[in-house]
């Protein structure tokens, strides 16, 4: 939905020509048909589905569902590629970061206790821990991940802070984009299916003059999730305004929501009241300053240069809103990135390279209990009327052990002639091999590792080398978690401009610093220039357990040699580090604080003894 900031843009948009409209709906239209059915992404696509198949166990092709089960052949299939998933997963949630931001001024380097405070707040109100993780999953499972930061009206007028996770197969992305995280994306598109109608309508109600008719909510030339590719309407674009309703068969409409920025010229133009600041005009403001100055008698110093100004639009079958977008300078959806293809320019996760090695892995194993099933007990060739009594009765007891089947006499020959062991066949032995290779490829193929999944390859192995085996993989894996770092950067920046330009309206956050955890209020902060820029520092978060268990464990062996000389204030600061709960952490720091601020009566008597002594002297 578009903030209350957008609201005049839309209705601003509504009363442009019917030919603007229509023209700008005409482009949108061709960005996403041109990126939604570029080769690249209809292959991700269909991929993608395919790596989420096999995360949730189901590694059967429609091809082998129906060739694969002949008769007394058992199907087994073991989920070994979900276990490699969820622990590269659960490595970003027991290492989870937290964002900072440091004010570019003159002097120390101190961050915005404030600021800081209000992003941990932000995150704390929309479980933001929780939507992250599912979407760094979505991007280990196939390659991308998607969340949108932004502030929602529904509930609360003011406005209450949303990261939500999307899913990667409702998202078009600029299909020229090459760099991580979709850095150079110049254009993005979120589709919604099946919104109910009254949804739609609440969502863009239009011009009261000009209402929307129902059909125009519905983005009939946008393909079916299932298809390969194009329209699924095949009659250009066009739409049965009939065939959409209130009571629709699919259960609502869809809809296309667009994010796109343009380049706008801009003069920079050295102030002629103050040689030091330099003005940013569009072509109105320097017109009318290029007019003061010719009357003045003056000339001005500038160059020309162009900015990006950031748009959204909600697209049905018609453009049914336009506005500047959320966020100044940024999309409101930020997408973390896996491994890149550069011959296909799509991303990839950990699930592509386990694929082949789970699928032939359970063949294998099928493949061998049917050689089991079929050949444990033997077969034999066998003249009609000749070797059984019956031929019917000894074909089906012969593959019974615990059968007996009869012969015709003299059938048996040898030294004991009146009964022998029924034979058993010799099981392949390269079929076993085979799917053991198989199984061993997993790890091989995706870098996570026995140590990485708690488990031991070699029986009882040391911790040291347990600990230095599961750093290797993660090692392997760290590209994935670069990219987590880069998305938590941009979208920081995304919730800092929300922060300072909606939610720093008064309202009470708390902010944990030196003195214990308060509540102040939100206020905005006026630099003394007008304007202050941050940097956005992504750090370990201090309360990961991960985290602390290594800088703990150094610290158990110098500090029986260090202890004694430090002073309260270092103690507080290591306590940090503890893996002790957050709630015994404080306690012990307030005991310390309150033993450091009652006065110590050996101390006491000595000062008085000091202040006698003076007063005699």
């Amino acid at each position: 939905m578009l903030n209350d900031a957008d609201n005049q843009a839309s209705d601003d948009a509504r009363d442009e020509k019917p030919t603007d409209a229509e023209g700008t709906f005409s482009k949108l239209q061709k960005w996403f048909r041109t990126d939604f059915n570029s080769k690249g992404q209809v292959a991700w696509r269909r991929e993608a589905r395919e790596d989420f198949d096999f995360d949730a166990g189901d590694h059967l092709s429609k091809t082998n569902r129906v060739f694969l089960p002949a008769p007394r052949r058992l199907m087994v299939f073991y989920t070994r590629v979900g276990g490699g998933a969820a622990a590269v997963a659960g490595q970003e949630i027991g290492n989870r970061h937290e964002t900072q931001y440091l004010p570019r001024t003159e002097g120390d380097v101190k961050k915005n206790e404030l600021l800081t405070s209000a992003a941990k707040w932000f995150r704390q109100e929309c479980d933001a821990e929780d939507e992250e993780s599912d979407a760094f999953r979505d991007m280990v499972v196939c390659g991308m991940g998607w969340t949108e930061t932004r502030l929602d009206y529904e509930d609360n007028p003011e406005g209450d802070p949303k990261i939500d996770r999307t899913d990667p197969l409702e998202m078009v992305w600029d299909s020229s984009a090459k760099k991580r995280n979709l850095a150079d994306c110049r254009r993005l598109f979120h589709i919604r299916r099946n919104v109910p109608l009254e949804e739609a309508r609440a969502l863009c109600p239009g011009d009261p003059d000009r209402p929307f008719e129902d059909a125009d909510y519905h983005a009939s030339w946008v393909a079916d999730e299932k298809d390969g590719e194009g329209p699924h309407h095949n009659n250009n674009g066009t739409y049965d305004k009939d065939s959409v309703g209130e009571e629709s068969d699919e259960g609502g409409v869809t809809m296309v929501r667009a994010q796109w920025f343009e380049r706008v010229p801009v003069w920079l133009v050295a102030d002629p009241t103050n040689p030091d600041a330099i003005l940013t005009l569009d072509e109105a403001g320097f017109k009318d300053l290029s007019g003061k100055a010719e009357l003045a008698g003056g000339k001005l110093r500038f160059t020309k240069s162009t900015r990006k100004v950031y748009r959204q639009a909600y697209l049905g079958n018609v453009l049914l809103e336009i506005g500047d977008a959320p966020c100044k300078g940024h999309f409101s959806f930020q997408c973390m990135t896996g491994k890149r293809d550069r011959n296909k320019n799509t991303f990839y996760g950990i699930v592509r390279a386990m694929k082949d090695p789970a699928r032939w892995s359970n063949k294998w194993m099928s493949q061998t209990m049917h050689i089991m099933n079929s050949t444990a007990k033997g077969g034999i060739a066998a003249e009609r009327g000749k070797f059984f009594e019956n031929d019917a009765d000894g074909e089906a007891s012969w593959a019974h052990q615990d059968q007996v089947t009869f012969l015709k006499p003299g059938a048996l020959t040898g030294a004991n002639p009146a009964f022998i062991a029924k034979p058993a066949a010799q099981f392949p032995h390269g079929s076993f091999e085979l799917m053991q290779f198989a199984v061993a490829s997993l790890p091989q193929v995706s870098g996570v590792n026995a140590e990485a999944l708690g488990m031991s390859p070699v029986g009882d192995q040391a911790a040291a080398l347990d600990r230095q085996r599961k750093q290797s993989a993660l090692t392997i894996l760290q590209p994935i978690f670069a990219s987590l770092r880069r998305y938590r950067k941009t979208q920081g920046r995304v919730m800092l401009y929300l922060i300072e330009n909606y939610l720093s309206d008064g309202r009470l956050i708390k902010i944990e610093g030196e003195e214990g955890a308060q509540y102040v209020p939100l206020i905005k902060q006026e630099a003394a220039n007008g304007m202050t820029q941050y940097d956005v520092i992504v750090g370990d978060s201090p309360t990961s357990e991960n985290q602390k268990e290594l800088p703990w464990a150094l610290l158990q062996q110098i500090l029986p040699v260090i202890g004694k000389m430090l002073p309260p204030q270092t103690w507080l600061a290591l306590l940090k580090y503890s893996p002790l709960p957050s709630t015994a952490q404080a306690e012990i720091e307030k005991s310390i604080k309150d033993a450091g601020e009652k006065p110590d009566p050996e101390q006491q008597k000595r000062d008085a003894e000091l202040k006698l002594e003076n007063d005699k002297a």
